[in-house]
């Protein structure tokens, strides 16, 4: 008799956010050049309705996924991920797991918070993250000295992002930012209202 996970992509996503995630991703697109480096170095985990969705997608591709040494439910695709086509791109894009939904966000185990690595895309989000920040000081009532240190500790934030940014693929680890999810929720809404049509849809080269 097969057990059931306990674990389950449905839940997962629901406690994430994962909602809100699509909703500020869909503002943004990768670019041409990208090098899959997230589905071709990355650790790519996945829960076990996930593996059998890909089981019944392509069985043989699916061998390359293993939970040895993992907790029950959890999985793991050997990298780079069997199921990017000889152009780099993901062949089961509509039934991706969980984890490639999310990136360049990240589940990390605080429960109230989800990370931001910064790819190009990520990087993106960042600057209208700090943006949103910025702009939302810049109307409340603190005093103009508080305003132009919240600008200057935002501007100092961006450059560090962006040094991380060089060769990020070749790094063994990204000082990810961390986004509670209350204020992940308003940049969602915050992108949605257009305030920032600038730096919408945009691509990096």
């Amino acid at each position: 008799m097969k057990i059931t996970s306990i674990i389950n992509s449905a839940a997962v996503k629901k406690a994430i956010r994962y909602s809100v995630v699509q909703n500020i991703l869909k503002h943004y697109q990768c670019p041409d050049t990208c090098g899959a480096h997230c589905c071709s170095k990355g650790q790519i985990h996945m829960f076990e309705d996930e593996v059998e969705v890909l089981t019944i997608q392509d069985a043989e591709k699916a061998r390359n996924i293993t939970n040895e040494g993992l907790s029950a439910g959890l999985y793991l695709m050997n990298a780079p991920c069997s199921f990017l086509n000889m152009t780099g791109r993901c062949e089961v894009y509509d039934r991706r797991p969980t984890v490639c939904g999310m990136y360049p966000f990240k589940v990390n185990t605080s429960g109230n918070s989800v990370g931001l690595q910064p790819c190009p895309i990520g990087f993106l989000i960042i600057q209208d993250f700090a943006e949103w920040i910025v702009t939302s000081f810049s109307r409340s009532d603190v005093s103009d000295e508080e305003k132009a240190r919240i600008k200057e500790e935002w501007k100092k934030n961006v450059d560090a992002y962006a040094a991380e940014l060089v060769d990020f693929h070749s790094k063994q680890t990204l000082n990810e930012m961390q986004i509670p999810f209350d204020e992940l929720e308003m940049l969602s809404m915050f992108l949605s209202s257009g305030s920032n049509v600038s730096t919408l849809k945009r691509e990096t080269h």
